[in-house]
């Protein structure tokens, strides 16, 4: 965590706060400082360099989530981000996920990655992948794991219909499509599994959750 530049609060609605920070080591501690203290009906939502705070329950009145606004903004205002413990390893849910590694882009990954396609394979299913944050639609977790240190392009001309279920790839993150959408992501492979349960549980994974992806034919 490199703390080089202050905590930014600005509002975001009526009911809402969103805390902008330097990186994403920040952002992983500051989120991990605000699950460990009392915040009592705010929604932590962490993003690649935000965290947004959230009164969500609209059973609470419009003054009362902004005097909870007003008071974890002091709180915030008075903390100094370079104290902040590291986060520790995930101690979220472990998901383990089939994929079928026969994704259209699995060479232009590969090659990016400077491995073969059975290299990029057993490397892409031999270690968890973090969920860091939630976005671009329900459901789509971003992952990372330390081991992820080269980039991967997106595609020149976005795809108009990616189907439910791809595993790709863009920058330094790893993703799965919880439903059929338009995007630029390198797809390796695809899985069955349910990424979103609109009618149930809603997402399968949450941030700071790990997902196992096992190779499957």
């Amino acid at each position: 965590m490199t703390g080089d530049q202050p905590l930014t609060l600005r509002p975001y609605g009526a009911r809402a706060l969103l805390a902008e920070v330097p990186d994403a080591p920040t952002r992983r501690a500051l989120t991990a400082w605000l699950e460990s203290t009392e915040h009592s009906g705010v929604d932590i939502v962490p993003a690649e360099s935000t965290v947004l705070l959230d009164v969500s329950d609209m059973s609470v009145d419009e003054s009362t989530a902004q005097q909870a606004l007003r008071r974890l903004s002091a709180q915030l205002r008075d903390l100094d981000l370079t104290t902040l413990p590291p986060a520790t390893a995930s101690s979220g849910s472990l998901h383990t996920i089939d994929v079928r590694y026969d994704g259209p882009d699995l060479t232009t990954v590969a090659e990016q990655l400077a491995m073969s396609t059975d290299a990029l394979i057993r490397w892409h299913a031999s270690t968890p992948w973090t969920v860091e944050f939630l976005g671009f639609m329900p459901g789509f977790g971003y992952l990372t794991r330390a081991d992820h240190n080269r980039e991967v392009d997106r595609r020149h001309s976005p795809r108009s219909a990616i189907p439910t279920g791809s595993v790709g790839f863009a920058g330094s993150y790893c993703g799965v499509y919880p439903r059929s959408s338009p995007g630029g992501w390198q797809l390796v492979g695809h899985t069955e599994h349910v990424m979103f349960d609109v009618h149930g549980t809603g997402a399968t994974a949450a941030p700071n959750d790990r997902i196992t992806f096992q190779a499957v034919r």
